[in-house]
């Protein structure tokens, strides 16, 4: 090689070398440059995070004050009853949380009409006007329920710092009664919002809808200082109520995470340091840099760079993988908490609708037992069939509320499955053909009617769903007798109905069948399935002494298989109650205590007509002093849910006295007494447990069960699944 073509080869070395240096460090500073966007996203993400749990703790801290507003409001409810005595015992309950601190509650008062403090938690308060103070006037010349939120200030009773949580007191013709005030500590409340344990250099403040600082985690908190329109965070709730934000400060840039509160008009900020939070990655920069420097004089350095790289991106792929999953997660626990929402409302409105139905019921049967006239006859016993719906249809809701408790009665599969047959054949559409596969001479099956339609109906509709996109298909019910062996997963050894819905439309792969019946698992569009049907079968079934099984293959269709347990062997199990149809002890004394007047007057009505001497309660209180007045009873009759002292509390303060009464219990809201239910069973004494709607009838039959002699120990009450 000659001279020339040397140098010119070490020039074009040195060329591409300098093309390689520029082009490596170029890629390092723009690398450097992304991870350190992306560590300031991932810390923004965290900051918003961290102030979601933050948002989440103080609401439930003002779903408690805004019960202890209601708790005021009742408190000059029962002064303007008269009822000094309750009253008190509210008071009672606002003094031992304003003592204990609790949810940062330093104060509860009321103001009057007139601005003058007219009651306090704190001992030795006086009367102060207060006419003037924001959190009076806001409320009184607002009409709603939101709650007003005053700046902080010194209290006028307490002498120190407070911000005032008020409500406007209404009165039983809404006029304006006064304002309820709860105080609270806002340093307290900053402290325990800070018990989340969110992390060193976290920085809490809880600020008004218009910027006023209410409350500030800071060393030095800035307490009833206002923001300025220019502020960061207030530039950034103009965009959006909930999000993100960047700010610079003395101290250096602070990333933030703000909500807005849904119910109660407060922001929560949760600010991070950026210094602190971008500590983590600062030998980024000098490594890539060094890095660079290698790769510029050894091409082996590219290529472990190129390895690196390849790590880094699987890294990041795994991040975001990750993050997903923990979104979906999230969305289905707040799915779940809806439901469970859903179920306890549910119960609620049963609870009401039960007692109305009670009483409705009641009346109408005495009606038909009293009157002659055949007309009047017939409209009561009209009013009673429309009753008996009404209660089918709380047993639905309960079902819903997965409270219910299954009312199981032999069912003749033939007769049902066409029926379903005839509904089907209109309601899937034209594009379904539906087939009845039943063997003849079935017996009865033991299961809740209502529940099983329901059950078969859905399992229909989601056949029905399978075959939509195949242009439709064949949907085949069938019913056989099967017995069953020792072996059977989830069947006891006997003879069981085996109800099949087969259809022929898109089938399911082995990873949707293994989650098919979960809860919350659809492959429906969003918005057109909860994910609860299969669930709820399964649970069905098995609540009905029975079990469910899906075999699908796709392309090949599902089957889904119900067993039910055959009425005869259900029904040799279970003992009849005893004393069915006895006549009961005539002149024994009853008490009977419920807080509907209009049940227990009917009530009452049917028990005297059976020459039982009835004496009546509207609540524990006044079955005790009657208890104190009278002489002894040979029964209790009681509602279990009731204002005050409920059934169970009755009981026990009656047996105290009268250690061997029995006790017959009426309910109209299932599920929640059960468990303290089985506790009353060690106790002495018999006792019976009714649901409302019950039948007078029922109700003579437990009498009877408890007023005669038992040839057989106190029977268990059975607890709803």
């Amino acid at each position: 090689m000659t001279g020339l073509s040397r140098r010119l080869t070490w020039l074009l070395a040195l060329a591409f070398w300098g093309l390689c240096s520029l082009g490596v460090g170029g890629g390092a500073w723009l690398h450097i440059r992304h991870v350190q966007n992306q560590a300031m996203g991932s810390a923004l993400a965290r900051a918003e995070i961290a102030s979601r749990a933050v948002e989440q703790m103080l609401l439930r801290s003002f779903e408690a004050i805004d019960g202890m507003h209601e708790q005021a409001e009742a408190r000059q409810r029962l002064l303007a009853g008269g009822q000094r005595q309750a009253s008190r015992a509210i008071e009672a309950q606002f003094r031992a949380i304003a003592e204990q601190a609790r949810f940062g509650v330093r104060q509860i008062a009321i103001i009057g009409p007139d601005g003058t403090l007219i009651w306090s938690s704190v001992p030795g308060w006086t009367p102060v006007d207060l006419a003037d103070r924001p959190h009076f006037l806001g409320p009184r010349d607002t009409r709603g329920r939101q709650p007003f939120i005053s700046i902080p200030l010194i209290g006028r009773t307490t002498a120190q710092w407070s911000v005032q949580v008020t409500r406007r007191i209404d009165d039983a013709a809404g006029g304006f009664a006064g304002v309820a005030v709860v105080s609270l500590d806002p340093i307290a409340l900053v402290r325990s919002l800070q018990e989340l344990q969110l992390g060193e250099g976290r920085r809490i403040r809880i600020l008004r809808q218009d910027g006023v600082v209410i409350a500030d985690s800071d060393d030095r908190p800035e307490l009833g200082m206002r923001l300025e329109a220019s502020d960061p965070l207030r530039r950034a709730l103009a965009v959006a109520p909930n999000g993100r934000a960047e700010a610079s400060s003395p101290g250096g840039l602070r990333l933030i995470g703000y909500q807005s509160l849904e119910t109660v008009p407060l922001v929560v900020e949760l600010s991070l340091d950026a210094a602190a939070e971008l500590a983590s990655i600062g030998f980024v920069g000098p490594s890539i840099s060094a890095a660079a420097a290698a790769i510029s004089l050894l091409l082996l350095a590219a290529i472990a760079l190129s390895i690196l790289w390849l790590e880094h991106s699987r890294t990041q792929q795994d991040l975001v993988q990750a993050r997903r999953d923990r979104e979906s997660v999230l969305e289905r626990l707040a799915h779940a908490q809806r439901m469970e929402s859903l179920g306890r409302l549910a119960g609620g409105i049963a609870h009401d609708f039960n007692n109305v139905l009670q009483a409705a019921l009641g009346g109408a049967k005495l009606i038909t037992r009293r009157t002659t006239d055949p007309g009047i006859r017939k409209l009561a016993e009209m009013v009673i069939s429309a009753g008996e719906r009404g209660a089918s249809v709380t047993q639905r809701l309960l079902a819903f509320a997965r409270r219910g408790q299954l009312r199981a009665e032999a069912i003749e599969i033939a007769p049902l499955m066409e029926g379903l047959r005839e509904v089907l054949s209109h309601t899937l559409g034209a594009i379904v053909e539906v087939r009845l596969a039943v063997a003849p001479d079935l017996p009865p099956a033991m299961a809740d009617r209502g529940q099983l339609e329901a059950v078969l109906i859905n399992l229909a509709v989601n056949a029905r769903d399978a075959m939509r996109p195949m242009g439709g298909g064949r949907l085949v019910l069938g019913a056989v007798l099967e017995n069953i062996g020792e072996g059977r997963p989830g069947l006891a050894p006997g003879r069981y109905l085996r109800l099949d819905v087969t259809d022929t439309g898109t089938g399911m792969d082995a990873a949707t069948l293994a989650q098919a019946a979960e809860p919350f698992f659809t492959t429906k569009p969003k918005d057109q399935g909860t994910g609860l049907g299969l669930a709820m079968a399964t649970g069905f079934a098995q609540q009905s002494g029975g079990t469910l099984a899906i075999d699908s293959k796709p392309g090949k269709g599902t089957r889904v298989t119900l067993w039910l347990p055959e009425a005869d062997e259900v029904t040799l199990r279970r003992s009849p109650p005893a004393h069915a149809g006895a006549e009961v002890p005539e002149g024994a004394r009853v008490l009977l205590v419920d807080d509907e007047p209009l049940v227990r007057r009917l009530l009452a009505e049917w028990l005297r007509e059976r020459g039982l001497v009835v004496v009546e309660a509207e609540g524990g209180r006044d079955a005790l002093a009657l208890l104190e007045r009278e002489a002894t009873f040979d029964l209790m009759i009681t509602d279990l849910a009731m204002p005050g002292m409920n059934g169970l509390q009755l009981v026990e303060a009656i047996r105290a006295r009268q250690p061997r009464l029995p006790a017959l219990l009426l309910t109209g809201h299932p599920g929640d007494a059960d468990a303290t239910v089985l506790r009353l069973v060690a106790d002495a004494g018999a006792f019976t447990m009714l649901r409302k709607p019950v039948a007078p009838e029922a109700v003579l039959a437990g009498c009877a069960a408890l007023l005669l002699p038992q040839p057989t120990p106190t029977p268990t009450p059975t607890p709803t699944p």
